[in-house]
């Protein structure tokens, strides 16, 4: 054993690569995994981590991820086609964001290499990104390098990214099986970590003063350049590593602007005013000049505090012309669901709505979309439930002439394509076949799709907002929904309450009354109003929505308050409190059955018109017929 392990770890010592022949990063990493007990067998972790764990890491990391994604996937443009994959980790190790080759990314999930899972030297054993995250600084694995025996295909490169502070906030990697050319991925790595690092430096809100500079005016506007930001009062808020190698400063020291350059800080604030993006000439304290380009923003003023904490009414919009803020009523769940969506409408960020049939998620999603940079592209949406299995690949995809029997002879772009530049909603996500989910999974990481009986791909940069009425991790804990696609789509998950919940549900009903009906404007009796609060609303607001059209309809030209005659049927026979009365065995599903049993039995087994009055889909209807509705054909069957 003593004697393997002395191999293994002059293997490790083997500088085949110079980021890693140096301070024997790979012995010291050896000797900590037989420390903490490892064993080179160890099977694949079976689990990544929890959801919520996830969730609020990507939260967490919600302005890295903005600056990183573009970053990550240029990276993997210049490696395409090499068998790799690109990873971004945060700062505990957890991989956040993957882009790969499709048919490397298969071979990665066979090791958890995927966005969820955990890849500190603690778990995962010598690799990469777990030596660059302990020793924070660039490291290489190569192939037998790896402590655990599973890992051994891999040649990895990863790098740290720090953010303004100094500090380590991820971690950038290239992973590959040897084919990528190491000299050239390394060379691209670090360029991509500055690039992440710069951005991260100047986009900083609480920036007062901007400066880039390098010793000739030539290197400006590259990579090589120094970036400093400054506070408005002369502090320095944050420098790249190449300023401080510039300017002598030592690792998280953060000094005044005084103690960088000669030229008064009074003086540098006039001349930012004037000079624009023409460089000028900075000379330091160690007697160094430098080429600089200024950067003056300017501070934000309240003219007025009479506005403060008061949050003006939104102007009435369409149902497709709705934002987010448009849509607190003022239940507080609505609240927190609106808040942390509006946290990443900004942001390369997938959304993920949970909610039962009819809660809104298409409303939602489409708020979520005009609220964002991408509100002038297109939304395009799919229902995953309402397209036979067979044909969803096509209506996602498109598909190419006579790509299959019955295709349209001009083929179809598909739905991917078609929101280009936009915005992708997939509702009821839940019910995609786990084989296109597969298919689906590598067109998120690569960006590109090809047509059914199409050879060429085409890049596609699309928001993705999924929705499901299924906890999509349940069905996961169940084997029916694949994990890594489950955590490539929430990035952030935000769960809609019914409509039997709301504490709005006022406001709703005269929300939906003008909007219906913006020149009518009816009113509604306190009665009318306290029946329909009554009832359980199986289908939500599609049930709601279509219950008041109803009622208006019934109302006539002469009169203008809808009274609890104008109701359907259903809703004024529900006795007073018998939602509530938990004494006779009544339960919400008991109750949900009758409504649809009595809906089947008023329409005479017309299934498209009970769906109807019951707002929901006929998919969705089926459904709760084959899961049981007492009396019914389908649950006999």
């Amino acid at each position: 054993m003593a004697t393997g392990m002395n191999d293994a770890l002059s293997r490790g010592m083997n500088p085949r690569h110079p980021i890693a022949d140096s301070d024997d990063l790979i012995a010291r990493s050896w000797q900590r995994c037989v420390a903490r007990g490892l064993r080179p067998e160890s099977p694949v972790p079976e689990g990544l981590v929890a959801r919520s764990e996830l969730v609020d890491r990507l939260e967490a990391n919600h302005r890295l991820l903005t600056y990183a994604q573009p970053v990550v996937e240029y990276l993997h443009q210049q490696i395409a086609r090499s068998s790799s994959m690109v990873l971004l980790a945060d700062n505990s190790g957890t991989l956040l964001r993957s882009v790969g080759d499709p048919d490397f990314v298969d071979r990665a999930s066979r090791i958890a290499l995927m966005p969820g899972a955990v890849w500190t030297e603690a778990e995962m054993g010598t690799n990469a990104v777990g030596v660059a995250l302990l020793e924070q600084r660039p490291a290489a694995v190569f192939g037998d390098q790896h402590f655990l025996q599973r890992n051994q295909f891999l040649t990895c490169l990863s790098t740290p990214v720090r953010g303004p502070g100094g500090g380590l906030v991820g971690i950038l990697d290239i992973s590959s099986d040897a084919r990528v050319s190491l000299v050239h991925a390394q060379a691209l790595l670090l360029s991509a970590a500055e690039l992440i690092e710069n951005r991260l430096i100047e986009t900083m809100t609480d920036a007062a003063v901007v400066i880039r500079f390098h010793p000739m005016r030539e290197a400006l506007g590259t990579p090589l350049e120094g970036l400093i930001a400054f506070h408005s009062n002369g502090t320095m808020l944050a420098c790249n590593t190449r300023a401080r190698q510039f300017l002598r400063l030592e690792a998280n020291i953060a000094p005044r602007y005084e103690a960088c350059f000669d030229k008064s800080w009074d003086s540098l604030l006039d001349l930012a005013g004037h000079t624009g993006l023409e460089p000028t000439l900075l000379r330091s304290h160690h007697g160094h000049n430098f080429a600089a380009t200024l950067a003056a923003r300017s501070l934000q003023r309240s003219t007025s505090r009479a506005g403060i904490g008061h949050r003006p009414m939104a102007p009435a919009r369409t149902s497709t012309a709705r934002r987010l803020e448009d849509l607190d009523q003022g239940d507080s769940r609505m609240i927190e669901a609106v808040r942390r969506a509006q946290r990443i409408a900004a942001h390369d960020i997938p959304l993920l709505i949970q909610g039962e049939t009819g809660t809104g998620k298409e409303i939602f999603a489409q708020a979520f979309h005009h609220s964002g940079p991408r509100r002038d592209g297109p939304f395009v949406a799919i229902n995953c439930a309402a397209i036979p299995a067979s044909l969803i690949e096509a209506e996602l995809f498109g598909y190419v002439e006579g790509a299959y029997t019955g295709a349209r002879r001009a083929g179809a772009r598909g739905k991917l394509r078609e929101a280009h530049g936009g915005t992708l909603f997939r509702d009821e996500i839940g019910d995609m076949p786990l084989k296109l989910q597969a298919v689906l999974l590598r067109v998120l990481e690569t960006r590109r799709v090809a047509p059914l009986g199409g050879a060429t791909e085409e890049p596609v940069d699309i928001a993705l907002v999924c929705a499901s009425h299924h906890p999509l991790k349940e069905l996961t804990d169940r084997g029916l929904f694949r994990a890594d696609l489950f955590f490539r789509l929430s990035g952030m998950t935000v769960a809609l309450p019914p409509l039997r919940e709301r504490t709005d549900f006022n406001a709703l009903v005269r929300q939906i009354l003008n909007e219906e009906f913006p020149q009518r404007s009816p009113r509604i009796s306190p009665e009318a109003l306290a029946a329909l609060k009554r009832h359980r609303w199986p289908g939500n607001l599609r049930q709601l929505r279509n219950a008041l059209k109803l009622a208006v309809a019934l109302l006539g030209d002469s009169d203008d308050t809808l009274g609890v005659a104008h109701l359907p049927q259903d809703i004024v026979d529900e006795a007073p409190g018998q939602e509530h009365n938990k004494q006779d065995g009544t339960s919400l599903r008991a109750t949900e059955a009758r409504l649809i049993r009595e809906a089947v039995a008023r329409n005479r087994g017309n299934i498209s018109a009970a769906a109807r009055e019951l707002g929901i889909t006929r998919t969705t209807l089926y459904r709760k017929l084959r899961q049981g509705v007492p009396g019914s054909r389908a649950a006999k069957a």
